[in-house]
């Protein structure tokens, strides 16, 4: 339990979640685009 107690209130935690937002975004930005892709080729 305190590990979510420090996940969301120390800097270091808080800067994680931020890179694991930034990179599930990324990974749909990029999956959505490469299926775009793969539609118009067909």
């Amino acid at each position: 339990m305190d590990a979510w107690i420090d996940l969301f209130t120390s800097l270091s935690g808080l800067l994680s979640l931020g890179i694991i937002a930034f990179v599930c975004v990324m990974a749909a930005y990029i999956l959505r685009l490469a299926l775009r892709n793969i539609r118009e080729e067909r």
